[in-house]
């Protein structure tokens, strides 16, 4: 379990019971008053990984796809940062909307695709069958420009790229633009996901970079926003967010 949600912001969770802070959750999101058109993923490009040029497709700013020499495909979670959640409109803090800050999802994607950075694989397990890749520069080209933030698990973030996050928030860059929440909801999980597993949420400290999960009993209902620490997510079902989409997350 643990290493299966070590890296992504794995499946989805919704509001019933507390989750530790006793969290502001809300009843089933309601469309945005704000629907900007974000940006389109973007198509392949190419990165130097472990010195070699390869083409990848990105699904979202922190993670690509790639073919191995004998042609199987290869997902990769890259190391040290997360990009907000680019299957829908699904987080929300301050005075932005959903739609807002999945445009700024959109364009972590587009940055990440636009040339070629040099990469190395770690050897580490990224979960969901992903290998972990380490990307210096577009971690911090992402930090820098408020479309990513520091993501470590129960460590904090290294000192130097916590500058970076900070003079980001400080100038309001990218996702800072409206303010910074005091945590950051990085993903959901309801208490009847699985049944013989502990529940937890995943909040990162943005003076820290570290993203504990924390546990609690909530059984969430799909399309409702749970809020936590001053930053707020829709829980969607793992199943509900790619084919059959929940009606939250169609556009």
């Amino acid at each position: 379990m643990f290493l299966l949600y070590l890296w992504g912001c794995p499946p989805s969770e919704p509001p019933s019971a507390p989750a530790v802070e006793s969290p502001a959750v809300e009843s089933p999101l309601q469309t945005q008053s704000v629907s900007p058109s974000p940006t389109a993923s973007p198509g392949p490009s190419t990165l130097v990984l472990d010195g070699a040029t390869i083409e990848v497709s990105w699904d979202d700013g922190d993670t690509f796809s790639y073919r191995s020499s004998a042609g199987r495909k290869i997902r990769a979670r890259l190391r040290g940062y997360n990009t907000l959640e680019s299957y829908g409109p699904v987080h929300r803090w301050g005075e932005w909307t959903t739609d807002e800050l999945y445009a700024n999802a959109k364009a972590a994607a587009a940055t990440a695709a636009s040339r070629p950075w040099s990469c190395q694989k770690t050897g580490a397990d990224g979960g969901y069958g992903r290998v972990v890749v380490d990307c210096p520069e577009l971690r911090e080209a992402l930090l820098r420009e408020g479309l990513a933030h520091a993501f470590w698990i129960d460590e904090a973030a290294p000192a130097a790229e916590l500058k970076i996050q900070a003079a980001a928030i400080a100038g309001r860059a990218g996702m800072w633009s409206k303010g910074a929440p005091q945590g950051l909801i990085t993903s959901l999980h309801s208490g009847d996901e699985k049944p013989d597993a502990v529940p937890y949420n995943r909040i990162c400290d943005l003076q820290t970079g570290a993203c504990p999960g924390v546990e609690h009993d909530a059984v969430y209902e799909s399309c409702a926003e749970v809020c936590l620490r001053g930053s707020c997510m829709v829980y969607v079902p793992f199943a509900r967010r790619y084919r059959n989409k929940a009606e939250c997350l169609r556009r």
